[in-house]
């Protein structure tokens, strides 16, 4: 429901975007009176794309790693025998605690390779 509510406020705004301009777009002529788009190559560019990527891995690591916590937590503690259940829930939770560490882990060492790379500023 959330993506298709994204989809269709995304698209209703680049309607409106749309037929706000006064332009023709039937002839070349006509474009003249277009306005430029907004969107800039310099949005491409390597350091945001860099960044974007950077914040995908570290929420993912984060929110993975608390999904798997919870899991293994559950699966560990909710099994009354000692079974494989409770074998798996607790590689699930160990697995999902390293997840968290190496989550504020890799935020430290990014950021000392930035401080680094930034000459200490």
């Amino acid at each position: 429901m959330l993506i298709t509510s994204s989809i269709l406020l995304g698209s209703i705004g680049a309607i409106g975007t749309v037929a706000a301009q006064d332009c023709d777009m039937s002839s070349p002529e006509g474009m003249s009176n277009c306005d430029k788009s907004d969107f800039d190559r310099d949005d491409l560019s390597y350091e945001i794309v860099w960044n974007n990527l950077y914040t995908l891995a570290q929420t993912t690591l984060q929110y993975a790693g608390y999904v798997v916590v919870f899991a293994g937590v559950t699966l560990w503690f909710g099994t009354t025998d000692s079974s494989d259940r409770a074998q798996i829930g607790m590689w699930l939770t160990f697995s999902g605690l390293a997840m968290i560490a190496l989550y504020f882990g890799y935020s430290t060492v990014i950021e000392m390779i930035r401080y680094v790379a930034t000459g200490g500023g």
